[in-house]
C-alpha cells in the first residue's frame, strides 16, 4: 500500500469518525435540551459556527483563483481541508439525524457529497503531484533548461485528465451546496427568526 492510498485511508476513516461524533453529540444535546438541538438557540449559534467554517474554505479557492503571483497558497490549502472536514461536524451537530424538512436535507446531502468528493480530490492532487515530482527529475537528468522543463510540467499539468473529471463533478456540486445553503439560511430566518 502507498502513502497516498494510506493517507487517503486515513482521511476516509477519520471523516467518519467525525461524522459519527458529529451526530452523538447532536443526540445527546437533544436529548439534554429536550427538543432538537437544531432549533435551539445554541443550535443555531452552532450553524452560524458551521457557516464561517465554511466560508473559511473558502478563502483557499479565492486566493488560488485571484492571486496566482503569489503561487499556491500550499498553507491554505491545509485550512481548505481541515475546515472542510470540521465544518461538516459542526454542521452535524447542528443539524442531527433529524431528517424533517426538504431543504436543509437536501443542503446536508450535497455538502456531504462536496466533501467526499473533496477527499477524492486531495487523492487526486498528491497523485498529480507525484507524477509532476518524478516527470521534473527525469527531464533534470536529461539536461533540459529550467524553462524547458517548467513548460513541459505546465503542459502536463494542464493536461491531467483525472483532475479536470474531479473539477466536472466538484464544482458544480459546490455551487448547488451554496444555493440550498442560501436557500435553507433564508427559509430558517424567515419561518425561524435568529
Amino acid at each position: 500500500m502507498t502513502n497516498i492510498t494510506k493517507r487517503f485511508f486515513t482521511v476516509i476513516i477519520a471523516t467518519i469518525a467525525l461524522l459519527i461524533v458529529g451526530f452523538l453529540i447532536e443526540e445527546l444535546l437533544s436529548v439534554r435540551s429536550g427538543s432538537l438541538f437544531g432549533h435551539t438557540q445554541t443550535g443555531h449559534v452552532v450553524g452560524w459556527i458551521g457557516l464561517a467554517a465554511i466560508f473559511l474554505v473558502f478563502v483557499y479557492s479565492v486566493k488560488k483563483r485571484f492571486d496566482r503571483n503569489a503561487g499556491w497558497p500550499k498553507a491554505w490549502f491545509i485550512v481548505h481541508q481541515v475546515a472542510g472536514i470540521l465544518g461538516l461536524m459542526v454542521i452535524l451537530i447542528h443539524a442531527g439525524w433529524h431528517f424533517h424538512a426538504l431543504v436543509p436535507v437536501l443542503t446536508l446531502i450535497v455538502m456531504g457529497i462536496v466533501v467526499v468528493s473533496g477527499v477524492i480530490g486531495v487523492a487526486v492532487h498528491r497523485k498529480a503531484l507525484a507524477l509532476l515530482n518524478t516527470t521534473r527529475k527525469e527531464l533534470v537528468s536529461q539536461g533540459l533548461s529550467q524553462t524547458d522543463i517548467e513548460d513541459r510540467l505546465y503542459g502536463l499539468a494542464s493536461g491531467e485528465e483525472i483532475f479536470r473529471v474531479w473539477q466536472i463533478i466538484h464544482v458544480p456540486m459546490v455551487m448547488l451546496f451554496l444555493a440550498l445553503l442560501a436557500a435553507h439560511i433564508l427559509g430558517a430566518l424567515y419561518f425561524g427568526g435568529l
